[in-house]
């Protein structure tokens, strides 16, 4: 992917595989009732700084207005996620909504981040969303049922992706209860440095032992804390073992035998109910480390290459809403594809200019003797849905021919004299170079 200054640019073959992605990414979401919506690409700066200030105003990109409208100076700004906006959006709309409201959105964010691989300062997020009012007669197993229905999409969608392109590798999905780190953390004591050690825990995967032990002593963490968190986090763990937890622990806490509860009971529903089954892990250092993620979180990585991060991530967050508008009170469970950072990924394992097919299939070859008959032909085609081309000069065959090449063209349709004194037109495989006579209505 060509970038410029950070912002994507695509190649031609490029945006084609990138329609390709969004046609499966699409395909999936309404499969499974998500409604598609639009926000607009910029807000309110203070409804994208008002949970996270610091965070948001270091990242965003301020729109500024033209000279007459100088009062508009600072506020407004591009959206740096779809999370806030849809959070707006809820509150905006909540009469004309059917709770629980399904959700899908596929668009751009921009933030203002340090340019380097497959991370840009403008990329595509594709969303699904579940939200509900908490003040819903919905039981905590229906609840619970959405945190899997999401995270089963998601293995699906990149399931048909990476078939779509012969990927080797497959993907992965970790999947945490955050409530039971912020217990892990309130029982050592840690609450106050907590925002800090999520941090450090949501780094485990890109740092070695040694400096993620060294991170959370210089967090204010002492040696016996800082080997619980190593034991906690790092232990291998099935349903089997997480329903033995607390003996093995030593833990009878009430509350977190039901956040215990929740997670075996979202592994539960994607066994019964999804094929997911064999690519969700348990692993109690998935934290995701902002703030608002309250409940499940979970990230997706590709077996075969760890190194590339995250291309998929989420959980449940609760109360955002109230940031906005302390009288709407709605909570919501969902996903984001990281589309963009999948692409670069996609482009540097395969050849996409032989990859991705040109939009036309047919190339009517033009003979300047017959070139009526040929328009004729185009227009026939065009009619049938034949993603198809008319040369626009009766240039040399050999100057037509390098044109299909080019761009990937498999078929030239050729209606010359001799074609037309026979009432046929002949089609050229460019591959093979093999022709084949149709006889003409």
């Amino acid at each position: 992917m060509l970038k410029v200054w950070g912002f994507a640019e695509l190649k031609p073959e490029q945006k084609i595989i990138e329609e390709k992605i969004f046609e499966i990414v699409k395909r999936n979401y309404q499969k499974y009732g998500y409604t598609p919506i639009e926000t607009p690409a910029v807000e309110r700066t203070e409804v994208l700084t008002a949970k996270w200030w610091w965070e948001a105003t270091s990242q965003i990109y301020g729109v500024y207005w033209l000279a007459q409208w100088a009062s508009d100076l600072k506020k407004y700004s591009l959206r740096f996620d779809l999370t806030v906006p849809l959070a707006r959006y809820v509150i905006d709309h909540r009469n004309e909504l059917t709770f629980p409201f399904k959700k899908s959105f596929i668009a751009k964010v921009w933030r203002g981040e340090r340019q380097q691989r497959w991370r840009s300062r403008e990329f595509y997020q594709a969303d699904i969303d579940v939200i509900w009012e908490n003040n819903d007669q919905i039981n905590g197993a229906q609840n619970l049922f959405y945190d899997a229905e999401v995270i089963s999409i998601v293995y699906k969608t990149y399931g048909e992706i990476f078939q779509e392109f012969n990927l080797e590798g497959w993907v992965e999905i970790n999947i945490n209860n955050k409530k039971i780190i912020s217990w892990l953390l309130q029982s050592l004591w840690l609450e106050d440095q907590s925002l800090k050690v999520f941090g450090i825990i949501d780094s485990i995967a890109k740092i070695s032992r040694e400096d993620f032990d060294k991170n959370l002593k210089w967090a204010w963490c002492s040696e016996l804390q800082i080997e619980t968190i190593n034991n906690f986090v790092r232990q291998e763990i099935n349903i089997e073992k997480l329903s033995n937890l607390s003996e093995e622990f030593w833990i009878e806490n009430e509350v977190f035998l039901e956040w215990i509860f929740e997670l075996t009971q979202i592994m539960k529903f994607i066994n019964m109910q999804w094929s997911a089954w064999e690519g969700v892990k348990i692993n109690f250092w998935i934290v995701r480390g902002l703030e608002y993620y309250t409940g499940t979180v979970f990230e997706t990585v590709i077996t075969t290459d760890r190194k590339l991060g995250s291309i998929a991530w989420w959980g449940r967050y609760e109360w955002l809403t109230k940031y906005l508008d302390k009288k709407a009170d709605f909570s919501w469970v969902g996903f984001s594809m990281w589309i963009t950072r999948f692409e670069d990924y996609l482009f540097e394992k395969l050849d996409s200019e032989k990859l991705a097919k040109t939009t036309s299939e047919y190339l009517i070859i033009n003979f300047e003797e017959t070139v009526d008959e040929s328009l004729k032909l185009y227009q026939k085609l065009a009619e049938e849905w034949k993603k198809i081309e008319f040369y626009p000069e009766s240039a040399k065959l050999k100057k037509q021919f390098k044109y299909a090449d080019g761009k990937g063209i498999t078929y030239c349709i050729m209606l010359g004299s001799g074609e037309l004194e026979k009432w046929v037109y002949s089609i050229k495989n460019m591959e093979t170079w093999e022709s084949e006579e149709i006889k003409m209505n």
